[in-house]
């Protein structure tokens, strides 16, 4: 599989659960009957870990985007840390009066664990933004030897030998 393949096939997984965690994360996972009152029990006030969790995986998205290799292992290893933190809250709970909601949410924790575990180790050779315009110089040449050569830094060329030298 290629690595653009990859990127494309872990980064979108990744902004999908992300975004259904936030809005299972709002939905009323429970009631709780009162003499007076019931209320509803929603997610995100149940267990605020949803939204940092969320926060955090699409912030990894964007890091991952606008980063290298190292940088993506940081943050793939972040968004693991808090991804798994999020499924222990979510454990913990006082599940008495609660709906399956609360079990979605750990299972799309749970997909957020694997999308960054996989950020975290294979993201090293995956595209970068801006990646197809990078070009490194020749290692006998440096830079102001090329631009003085007459070389287009943004094209593949050769330095114009017939070019008179100041």
């Amino acid at each position: 599989m290629s690595p653009a393949r990859k990127y494309l096939l872990t980064i979108i997984p990744q902004s999908i659960l992300a975004v259904i965690l936030l809005w299972v994360g709002g939905l009323s996972w429970g009631t709780v009957q009162g003499e007076l009152v019931s209320l509803d029990l929603v997610g995100s006030d149940l267990d605020s870990f949803i939204f940092a969790v969320w926060a955090v995986s699409l912030a990894v998205v964007l890091g991952v985007l606008a980063t290298r290799t190292w940088g993506r292992r940081i943050l793939g290893t972040m968004g693991t840390v808090v991804a798994a933190a999020g499924i222990y809250s979510l454990i913990v709970l006082d599940k008495e009066g609660l709906n399956a909601l609360w079990v979605v949410a750990i299972v799309l924790s749970a997909g957020l664990v694997i999308t960054n575990l996989i950020i975290t180790f294979s993201s090293k050779n995956w595209p970068t933004l801006s990646g197809k315009y990078s070009r490194s110089a020749p290692p006998e040449q440096d830079a102001w030897a090329l631009l003085d050569a007459g070389v287009d830094p943004t094209l593949e060329s050769e330095p114009d030998k017939s070019r008179p030298r100041d």
